[in-house]
C-alpha cells in the first residue's frame, strides 16, 4: 500500500509528464519537504527510468557524459545542479540505491533534480503516455509503503 505522500509525489511527476503545469504546481504545493517519506516515490521513478534508459548499467564517464548533456540544454540560468550531484543520483538510481534526500541536506533540490532528469529521461525513451502510467505504477510499486 502506498503512501499519501507518494501518491501525491507520482501525481505531481504525472503532471510533469502530461505538461500539466497548473496541475503540477497546484499537487506540488501539497508536497511537505520535512516529512518523513518526501522524496521517496519520485526516487523509485527516477531510478525506474534511469535504469531503462542504461538498461546495462553505465561507466562513471558515460553518466559524466549524459549529465553534460543535460547540463548543456538547460537555459542560462537555469543550472543550479552541479555535475557531481547529478552524477551522484544517477550512479544512486542505477544501484537502486535513490536515497530520500535529507542525505544530502536538501530534499527539495533532490527532488527538483530528480524531476528533472526523470522527464529527461522519459522524453529520450519516447514514453507513451500508456508507457508512462506504467513507469508510475512501477515506481508506486518500488515505493516502501
Amino acid at each position: 500500500m502506498t503512501s499519501s505522500t507518494a501518491t501525491t509525489e507520482l501525481d505531481v511527476l504525472g503532471a510533469l509528464l502530461a505538461f500539466d503545469f497548473i496541475g503540477f504546481a497546484q499537487k506540488s504545493a501539497a508536497l511537505d519537504p520535512a516529512g518523513p517519506r518526501y522524496g521517496k516515490a519520485v526516487g523509485a521513478a527516477f531510478g525506474v527510468a534511469v535504469r531503462r534508459r542504461f538498461p546495462q548499467g553505465a561507466t562513471p564517464s558515460e553518466i559524466s557524459g549524459y549529465v553534460a548533456g543535460v547540463l548543456g540544454s538547460l537555459e542560462a540560468g537555469a543550472q543550479e545542479f552541479t555535475p557531481e550531484f547529478l552524477e551522484r543520483l544517477v550512479t544512486e538510481g542505477l544501484r537502486g540505491t535513490a536515497a530520500s534526500g535529507a542525505e544530502y541536506g536538501d530534499p527539495e533540490t533532490v527532488l527538483q533534480a530528480r524531476l528533472l532528469l526523470t522527464f529527461r529521461l522519459v522524453r529520450e525513451l519516447g514514453l507513451s503516455p500508456e508507457q508512462q502510467r506504467e513507469l508510475l505504477a512501477e515506481a508506486e510499486r518500488r515505493t516502501p509503503a
